[in-house]
């Protein structure tokens, strides 16, 4: 019998490690699951206002544009869009209302944890981390 089991904090961190700082965004991932990795940490950066403006949301879109996703191949409209399309994010018919869509559009797929993550926060510390490590191969390859 195949279960569901929901992604996990560490899966997850560890899969936007890999799309955003290892490989680099080309575009919006061709897999699902990685797919919606991506837009639920664009979702977690927002935080958990109750409504959100257009230019309010363009600016925290504009944040993770710049601290995760790296690669100026997505940009923060390309992203508000799949974000709407995707219906992590409900707007009003004239666009001036945002809402975040909770639990969003896809519940099952996520273990509860992950509401809890700091994605600035834990980006930074998988930047740190690579650089470690990064580090300690150049010393280790110049016999340091």
């Amino acid at each position: 019998m195949v279960t569901n089991i929901p992604i996990t904090r560490e899966y997850f961190m560890k899969r936007l490690t890999e799309l955003c700082l290892k490989s680099g965004l080309a575009g919006f991932p061709k897999d699902d699951t990685s797919l919606h990795i991506l837009l639920k940490s664009a979702i977690l950066l927002m935080g958990q206002p109750d409504q959100l403006t257009e230019k309010e949301v363009n600016a925290k879109l504009e944040i993770w544009v710049k601290e995760v996703g790296q690669s100026g191949v997505v940009d923060r409209v390309s992203l508000r869009r799949e974000l709407v399309d995707r219906r992590y994010l409900n707007r009003k018919a004239d666009g001036s209302i945002y809402q975040i869509a909770r639990p969003g559009p896809r519940p099952d797929l996520f273990d509860e944890s992950i509401e809890q993550l700091d994605i600035s926060q834990e980006i930074e510390i998988a930047r740190e981390e690579m650089a470690r490590r990064k580090r300690e191969y150049l010393e280790k390859s110049r016999g340091v």
